[in-house]
């Protein structure tokens, strides 16, 4: 199925990063891409050190878009085209391991005497985070069509949960979860910027 957390109140990728813990708790593969940032947001120091969680963010930064040169947007739109295109390579390999990894799990536990009961087995054999992909698209920096047919094609038992702002109707429509976070009121409006442990 596919989430989508978007607007302008606060909590999108915090949303997220909650999910993808809930899932690798699971021994559910999880691949997180962050879009748009430059990986120095706290959550991706926990995250790279959770077993089962692939982080993949972006090789260059270069602040705010509307401040970057042609070549500096060149060189994002590649990053996010890279990124995206690896996410899916590993989606092929995990759902190719992926009958093998859980019987080796269901194995190891029963032999320390863990019986996982059927109402507790995974109903979702992977999850991918897209984090500000929606902006990367707003921003003509990845191919929506390319998206849309991504979702379209969504392997059973996938979960996909993308966070940004602004999403296109097309993409809206394909998704089974629309979470919008509406903002009443943010420091961000009187002049105060990211803190760090926060936002950031």
């Amino acid at each position: 199925m596919v989430h989508i957390y978007h607007g302008n109140g606060k909590g999108k990728t915090t949303a997220a990063v909650g999910a993808a813990v809930r899932a690798a708790g699971h021994n559910i593969p999880v691949v997180f891409c962050q879009f748009l940032k430059d990986g120095m947001s706290g959550e991706i120091s926990i995250l790279e050190k959770i077993p089962g969680i692939l982080v993949l963010f972006p090789e260059h930064f270069y602040g705010w878009t509307s401040n970057m040169t042609p070549e500096e947007l060149a060189a994002t739109r590649k990053d996010c085209d890279e990124m995206f295109g690896k996410a899916i390579r590993t989606m092929t390999m995990i759902l190719q391991n992926q009958p093998k990894a859980l019987k080796a799990f269901e194995e190891r536990r029963k032999k320390s005497g863990i019986i996982t009961r059927e109402e507790h087995r995974p109903d979702i054999v992977a999850l991918f985070v897209f984090d500000e992909i929606l902006d990367a698209v707003n921003k003509e920096l990845l191919d929506q069509d390319m998206l849309a047919r991504f979702l379209l094609q969504l392997p059973e038992y996938v979960e996909v949960i993308l966070t940004g702002r602004n999403p296109d109707i097309t993409i809206l429509s394909m998704a089974d979860y629309v979470t919008n976070m509406v903002k009443d009121r943010h420091p961000y409006d009187d002049g105060i910027k990211a803190r760090v442990g926060v936002e950031k």
